[in-house]
């Protein structure tokens, strides 16, 4: 039984696909099984990952597609260690990424998590900004504003995630269709009383091409504030607000929804508790351009 088990989807990508696989196999934790679910009929990447060579990995097809979410959980379905890993496809890890999960890993439950290199258009910069420290309310650490103009104080992404195998039995990336690493994490903080625990060094690399920018690209407005309202008995008022007069809100200025601004203040006013901090973050997001949105983002994230 390996000690980690790394999930990776994936469709139509071989190349980034091996390179993610590669990139696995290559920790310097070897106790570890690797999982591909190649999520439909996709020939080229079975032919590629057939040349890749190891005991230690494994591949799984679905029939048909299926999503990201079904396809990570296929994934824990399969897997036989004592942590899951996930990694997508696209993303990378450095050498040391598991060793160091492992290692900072308490005796009680708890969803173990590293920084991320963000590479984008506008930069590389490490996230999150502000580690979580197990305090404050996790919704509140992922949707709250707590500066006035940077962003970037919470980050929470899938290949930076690693779960006790066990949490698997209670919680699913299907139990939602949008969101999914987020309701996952918070569910398991909020619900089964798992702590989240950081390794404080930049091991993933994850890229931010034009097309993956902003969550605009994959989630409409009006179906992450549906994602919000089912999620009101879990989230706490000053992250509902947050949620929805700062993350939704910039999805939709950057798509120039400017019809999302009235739905998602009347949500937060009514279900949540906005602060100032969050209705100046709205308010900015509604007047100003998206040319000086980057240029402000550009100015801020600089690499460290």
């Amino acid at each position: 039984m390996p000690l980690v088990s790394v999930v990776i989807p994936t469709f139509g990508r071989p190349e980034l696909v091996c390179r993610a696989v590669v990139g696995s196999l290559a920790q310097t934790l070897s106790d570890i099984e690797v999982i591909v679910v190649v999520d439909g009929v996709d020939p080229p990447t079975n032919a590629a990952l057939a040349l890749l060579k190891d005991d230690r990995l494994r591949v799984i097809n679905h029939d048909g597609k299926r999503g990201a979410g079904q396809a990570r959980d296929t994934g824990a379905d399969a897997a036989t260690g004592q942590w899951i890993a996930f990694l997508d496809d696209d993303d990378e890890w450095l050498p040391t990424k598991l060793a160091a999960q492992v290692a900072i890993a308490p005796p009680e439950p708890a969803v173990i998590m590293t920084l991320s290199k963000v590479v984008s258009s506008t930069g590389t910069f490490v996230r999150p900004a502000e580690i979580y420290d197990n305090v404050m309310p996790v919704d509140e650490w992922l949707f709250d504003r707590r500066t006035w103009l940077k962003g970037g104080q919470s980050f929470l992404q899938t290949s930076s995630l690693m779960f006790p195998a066990a949490l698997f039995k209670l919680a699913r990336f299907t139990d939602t269709k949008q969101h999914e690493e987020w309701e996952l994490v918070i569910r398991a903080v909020k619900q089964h009383g798992y702590r989240l625990v950081t390794v404080p060094e930049p091991l993933v690399i994850y890229y931010v091409p034009e097309a993956r920018k902003s969550l605009s690209r994959t989630y409409t407005w009006r179906q992450s504030i549906a994602w919000a309202v089912g999620m009101r008995s879990v989230l706490t008022p000053r992250a509902f607000s947050g949620f929805c007069l700062t993350v939704v809100a910039q999805m939709a200025a950057s798509t120039g929804n400017r019809e999302a601004f009235g739905p998602l203040f009347t949500n937060a006013a009514r279900a949540g508790r906005p602060t100032l901090k969050q209705l100046f973050a709205f308010a900015f997001f509604f007047v100003s351009p998206e040319t000086l949105r980057r240029r402000i983002r550009a100015g801020m994230q600089a690499e460290r």
